[in-house]
């Protein structure tokens, strides 16, 4: 379990949105390498700021191609 001082510095640290090669979107902690098949996604921030810039920017949670209507 997670200590207050540890939770509170995991809020305040620096984290990025990434997304997958799916669409699929996340946050990963700033200064860790992004894992393979994960890139950034165009938002750096505190944690809260990340989540609230992919609730915005992730329209469409379904994986690439599933149920999507090519046009």
């Amino acid at each position: 379990m997670m200590s207050n001082t540890s939770l509170e510095a995991a809020e305040s640290a620096a984290w990025l949105a990434v997304r997958n090669e799916e669409g699929r979107h996340s946050i990963w902690p700033v200064g860790l390498s992004i894992p393979p098949g994960w890139s950034e996604a165009g938002y750096r921030g505190d944690k809260s700021g990340c989540l609230e810039w992919i609730s915005e920017n992730w329209v469409d949670s379904r994986p690439a191609g599933v149920g999507r209507v090519q046009t």
